[in-house]
């Protein structure tokens, strides 16, 4: 009885072995053809896929993924438009120097671009591109903008633009051509490098922006607009003085100016002082010869009751009896006021306030931008 006990267990578990030997030959040539049906699934797809731009294809941003080379040629070509016509632009201080794309010979090299892409995206090996297919993990294509230029042009609209960009520095100034003043601000120098402009352009004309922030090195201005406070602006065709706070007139005065043989001197000047009933004294001149040597403070004083010297000789703001006298051409080169005008202005300014006198508006008469002596 045990014998046959023995041999119906050795039979039931050769038997049991055989069956899991047969299930894993059966499962195994399960995965083998899984395998193989999806390797010639993959292979399938990479080949019906061969000839046109695989999924995360781009160039310049423009999504090519699925179309085939002339297909994504014409799409860059459409989607870059903008790109293409936008101008080279060089930047310094809110200044824009620019030139359009056929002014340098710029264009985009699109085929150049696309095949470059293309090489790009199927250089990746075959077992590479199957996996990433089954994988759902494209491989990122990105070519970089690609443009031709003529050399020759750039460099010539750069030598242009450089005459813009370079300057000397000037200092803050008055312009009183029109007879209404305009404060000039300083300007510092600005000198750049052509090498380094040159190869920072090289390099924009390379990138979709095609923006240069020009480098340059600066001479600070000596004099800036801050300096500017009251001063006078005298209109000798007009016979009219007026004081402003920088830009704003404060008040505007009727005068008497020089006669044409004895002219009220035009230029940049200040008042060197201020009298209160003033002594005249004798300049000793030729229209002079015949009165004394000085008149006393009073009634028959020439200067009246306030008296302004400025640094041009013999020159004073001053007040007069003669009140026939306002709005005409007729002293001696001073310049007379009505007493309570004069009285009003003495109060209002102090020594070293500018006085530019004008010959009149449009015709200053001298070199508004030359830096006047009072701010050396």
């Amino acid at each position: 009885m045990k014998s046959v006990g023995v041999s119906s267990r050795s039979a039931l578990w050769l038997g049991e072995r055989k069956l899991s030997t047969v299930m894993l030959v059966i499962g195994g040539l399960l995965l083998v053809s899984l395998a193989v049906g999806l390797f010639s699934y993959l292979l399938i797809q990479d080949l019906f896929a061969f000839g046109s731009f695989p999924a995360g294809s781009s160039i310049v941003g423009a999504n090519v993924s699925g179309l085939t080379k002339t297909e994504a040629l014409e799409k860059c070509q459409k989607e870059l438009a903008e790109v293409a016509n936008r101008p080279l632009t060089l930047k310094i201080d809110g200044e824009e120097y620019q030139a359009a794309p056929d002014r340098i010979g710029l264009k985009l090299e699109y085929r150049e671009m696309v095949d470059g892409a293309y090489s790009q995206a199927w250089s990746v090996n075959l077992f590479e591109r199957m996996a990433r297919r089954f994988l759902n993990r494209p491989r990122d294509i990105n070519i970089s903008l690609l443009a031709a230029n003529n050399g020759e042009m750039v460099s010539a609209f750069l030598q242009e633009a450089l005459a813009g960009i370079n300057r000397h520095m000037h200092d803050a100034y008055i312009d009183v051509t029109s007879g209404v003043p305009v404060i000039v601000p300083a300007k510092d120098g600005r000198q750049a490098d052509p090498e380094l402009l040159l190869a920072d352009t090289r390099e924009a004309l390379g990138t979709a922006e095609r923006t240069v922030d020009v480098q340059v090195g600066r001479t600070p201005a000596a004099v800036t607009d801050a300096v500017f406070g009251q001063f006078i602006i005298i209109n000798l065709a007009e016979h009219k003085l007026t004081l402003y706070n920088r830009e704003q007139p404060l008040i505007e005065l009727p005068i008497a100016c020089g006669s044409a043989r004895y002219p009220t001197p035009a230029g940049q000047w200040k008042i060197t002082g201020k009298q209160r009933n003033p002594t005249w004294r004798n300049p000793g001149t030729a229209w002079a010869k015949s009165m004394p040597p000085f008149i006393a403070p009073g009634p028959g004083n020439p200067l009246g009751t306030r008296a302004l010297p400025l640094n041009a000789s013999g020159v004073l703001i001053h007040g007069t009896s003669a009140s026939w006298s306002i709005g005409r051409s007729v002293s001696h080169g001073c310049i007379r006021m009505h007493m309570r005008d004069v009285e009003q202005l003495f109060e209002m300014v102090e020594a070293n306030t500018p006085v530019y006198i004008i010959k009149a508006a449009g015709n200053p008469g001298f070199d508004v931008t030359a830096k006047p002596f009072w701010q050396k």
